[in-house]
């Protein structure tokens, strides 16, 4: 008997079009209905309008980074937006920054360049089992950014901002 459930939504937000069809093709080959954005305005834009199931964001966009957006909807005073599992993507190899997604409450944390086996893994994990960092003591290896690496003077004072909103 085929599947009568409609296709989980997911909203994938990149500057980076390659970035988002990429992830997009991922998903949509697993059965997800996308919506495919280049900007974190645009997302929360769409999310307002109607939250989807999942939310895969770039940490560093124009008019809304991952770290903004993240923020916007753990403050949402709509539940289903509150309650919206989040995965930060970033090619920062920084251990600020998986602290901060975790302070901000959000789920996973991939590392680009993004392998599509470990990435679809994580992803189909989180929204059939609702598991996230936020629940986990000890979150996968594989959702999370290990070493120290280069990091931008401005996400550098993103992170000390909101390090400090969120201790």
């Amino acid at each position: 008997m085929p599947n009568s459930a409609p296709p989980k939504r997911c909203v994938i937000a990149d500057d980076v079009r390659a970035s988002r069809e990429t992830v997009g093709k991922w998903l949509r080959e697993s059965g997800f209905d996308c919506r495919l954005l280049e900007n974190g305005q645009l997302a929360w834009e769409v999310i307002k309008d109607r939250s989807p199931d999942l939310l895969v964001t770039d940490l560093e966009m124009p008019e809304l980074c991952g770290f903004e957006l993240l923020e916007k909807i753990r403050e949402s005073d709509d539940e289903s937006i509150r309650d919206l599992p989040v995965l930060i993507m970033t090619s920062l190899q920084d251990v600020q920054t998986r602290s901060v997604v975790q302070q901000l409450g959000g789920d996973g944390l991939l590392q680009k360049p993004l392998d599509k086996h470990a990435t679809l893994s994580v992803i189909l994990d989180l929204v059939s089992a609702g598991r996230s960092l936020r629940e986990r003591a000890h979150p996968d290896e594989d959702t999370c950014v290990k070493g120290r690496g280069v990091i931008s003077p401005t996400l550098r004072r993103l992170l000390s901002t909101v390090a400090k909103k969120h201790p």
